[in-house]
């Protein structure tokens, strides 16, 4: 079972929830610090708009969605991992205590972005 921090278009009751629905065990929210968020918005190489987060002075919140192994790379390839985002290992603060997670961290331009300093994105 892998454990990834969502905080965008994942979480549930966004748009891509759908796709990783059927395979979610469980759903925890919380927080990772040490991060800023951005709100990326719809333009020529993207279809609709979706939140981007990177190191920053700052905490993030979102969702931990507990996932087969193998939903990873249905994500990776969603993120396009290694291009857009990159996926690595954080510490989410959880109502459970404190849970080392996957997430997906922006690695885009940030021109035009708007920072969110409240850490939480509403399409």
């Amino acid at each position: 079972m892998e454990r990834v921090f969502v905080y965008g278009t994942l979480k549930r009751g966004e748009r891509n929830y759908p796709l990783v629905e059927s395979r979610v065990v469980k759903v925890l929210p919380g927080y990772v610090e040490g991060f800023q968020l951005f709100h990326l918005a719809e333009g020529p190489s993207r279809p609709y708009p979706y939140p981007g987060m990177v190191p920053g002075e700052g905490r993030v919140y979102g969702e931990v969605l507990f996932v087969p192994e193998e939903v990873l790379a249905l994500l990776d390839e969603l993120e396009e991992e290694g291009v857009e985002y990159r996926r690595v290992r954080v510490l989410v603060e959880t109502g459970e205590g404190p849970l080392p997670a996957w997430t997906y961290v922006y690695q885009g331009d940030l021109e035009g972005a708007v920072w969110l300093p409240q850490g939480e994105w509403q399409p």
